[in-house]
């Protein structure tokens, strides 16, 4: 149940704290004292849209809080799956609106998603307002609720789970359809393509090994003049290099007797003469390998040109063309397997269809039976809000589908996600008139009734515990307005109940009774809201019944709704 709900800064109400109760809590109050602004409240702390228009002027945060005792344990784990501790099973939700537009929620004040408050909000609160009217006009909204009525939402959630892979399975299978259409033809590119790279017979490093020679062939004579005459300087003339380093390599070895201390040095000079001999030796042979060969330059620049009209197609590098082909070889063997992948989906769809009409046709059999009992409960319920007279039914019509795979009663039907069969309600609210579609010819108020009559049947399979009814009484009054309350109280035995209302009648039916006001106070609009005690109901009773102008006759009337 709802215990508590605390508002600062949100549109007219600059600070509120509310305790609200177990049963039917009503509230009343002029139009426009703010009703549906706490409406707007229970719905942003419920998940709903954050708007900056609910800050109050000169404000930049608004902020609801609300205090919750939750009693069902599977909720509560799902709370805690969430990594939030609930203790008692009391749960503090709280959402804050910026002036920059960013909202934050938090349970038991831990920062969450919208999305997690939202899911966990609908299964706190069952918000009923005048749009919700609306929604009987909505066929598909008639298969949800006789769903929810006969128990057979899970079973229509596992259909619909079936329909959706069967869907999908269908889809790959027309995209294999379509491959194996152009199969041929894909074969014999990829083919090329797998020949044409294989046959190059490339490797990673060839394509740096073959600039390096290239280079190599460009520039020999420019080396081999240039080595020349390096190895001219070094040791082939008189007074080279190597000549005179060898020359003192041995004037410090004759100094040794007279300071062996220099015996490091001769060392190395040794040392130096021999790696510089050493050095003579290989820049000699390498200049015995340059080659002028114009043949081997040629057949290189071909070797590259082709290198580059493969990169050209298949990628940027020799390890890109490499790769490509090993994706064309996996497509390949893809594509020569498609056949059979082929012949395995279309078994895997025909055992889908074959669990997809077994279930479709449990389906529309037990909502048919749940249909007759609907009906007559609705009625029942109708007949308690002051429609002795009405009619209500609920039709099945089962398009056919000569392409279609259902058989159902001798007939090839269509299939779509919630089965077979389409559902709407029918409506006679006089006698002697044929039941029609109730979208079309129910009345505002009488719609109003059908949804109240809807929400007294569902309530006891809807888990959630508090339910609120946003002026359930529009488009009614009188004696029915009086049935209204009772039907309200009566829901309220099993769950708590909220409902806004200018009707005394429904008034006088409420465990809590709460007035919503509007006042000015320094230029300013403030919204409050206050539980009544006995007095204060019959002061308001009687208001709501005659007008500002109280007489003993509305204060009579007055305690007289509320003693009933």
């Amino acid at each position: 149940m709802l215990k508590e709900i605390k508002i600062s800064n949100f549109a007219i109400i600059k600070n509120l704290r509310v305790e609200f109760f177990p049963g039917l809590n009503v509230l009343t109050g002029e139009t426009g004292a703010g009703k549906s602004i706490l409406m707007s409240a229970l719905n942003l702390i419920l998940g709903g849209r954050a708007d900056t228009d609910y800050i109050r002027s000169g404000e930049t945060t608004a902020t609801v809080e609300a205090v919750f005792q939750i009693d069902d344990s599977a909720l509560l784990d799902d709370i805690r799956a969430h990594g939030i501790e609930t203790g008692d099973g009391e749960l503090l939700v709280r959402r804050n609106v910026s002036h920059n537009g960013k909202s934050r929620c938090f349970l038991n004040d831990s920062n969450i998603t919208v999305a997690t408050l939202a899911k966990i909000g609908n299964r706190l609160v069952d918000i009923h307002g005048q749009h919700d009217h609306q929604a009987l006009l909505r066929t598909e909204t008639h298969v949800e609720l006789l769903d929810h009525y006969g128990k057979n939402r899970e079973a229509c959630g596992r259909f619909s789970g079936e329909f959706a892979d069967y869907q999908t399975a269908m889809r790959d299978l027309e995209s294999m359809r379509s491959k194996e259409k152009n199969r041929k033809e894909r074969q014999e590119l990829l083919n090329f393509q797998l020949a044409e790279i294989e046959q190059a017979g490339l490797s990673p490093e060839e394509e740096d090994e073959l600039k390096t020679e290239k280079n190599k062939l460009r520039h020999a004579e420019k080396l081999q003049q240039t080595l020349e005459q390096t190895l001219s300087q070094l040791s082939e003339t008189e007074g080279s290099v190597l000549e005179q380093l060898g020359r003192a390599h041995k004037e410090i070895e004759s100094l040794l007797d007279m300071d062996p201390a220099l015996e490091s040095q001769a060392a190395r000079a040794q040392t130096a003469y021999c790696e510089l001999e050493e050095m003579v030796q290989e820049l000699q042979a390498y200049v015995r390998g340059i080659e002028f060969n114009p043949p081997r330059l040629e057949e290189i620049e071909d070797r590259l040109a082709e290198i580059n009209g493969l990169k050209r197609k298949y990628g940027m590098d020799i390890a890109a063309i490499l790769a490509e082909r090993e994706k064309i070889a996996g497509e390949l063997d893809s594509l020569e397997s498609n056949q059979e992948k082929m012949d395995s989906l279309q078994k895997e769809i025909q055992h889908r269809e074959k669990t997809l009409e077994e279930l479709a046709i449990t389906l529309a059999e037990g909502r048919e039976k749940t249909a007759k009992k609907f009906k007559k409960n609705v009625e029942k319920e109708l007949r308690d809000l002051d429609m002795a007279e009405v009619q209500f039914g609920v039709r099945f019509d089962y398009p056919a589908d000569p392409q279609g795979f259902v058989s159902f009663r001798g007939e090839t039907v269509k299939l779509h996600p919630r089965g077979i069969g389409t559902i709407e309600f029918l409506f006679s609210p006089n006698p002697g008139e044929e039941l029609r579609p109730l979208t079309k010819i129910a009345s505002g108020g009488e719609l109003s009734r059908v949804m109240l009559a809807l929400k007294s049947i569902l309530h006891e399979q809807d888990p959630v515990p508090v339910m609120v009814f946003d002026e359930v009484d529009a488009g009614i009054g009188g004696k029915v307005a009086e049935k209204v309350g009772v039907k309200l109280s009566k829901v309220a035995v099993g769950k708590q109940v909220f409902c806004i209302t200018h009707l005394p009648q429904i008034a006088g039916m409420a465990s809590a009774h709460y007035r919503v006001q509007k006042t000015v106070r320094e230029n300013r609009t403030h919204s409050t809201i206050e539980k009544l005690n006995y007095d204060e109901r019959v002061e308001e009773i009687a208001r709501m019944s005659g007008g500002e102008k109280i007489t003993p006759a509305t204060l009579k009337f007055a305690k007289e709704l509320i003693k009933k």
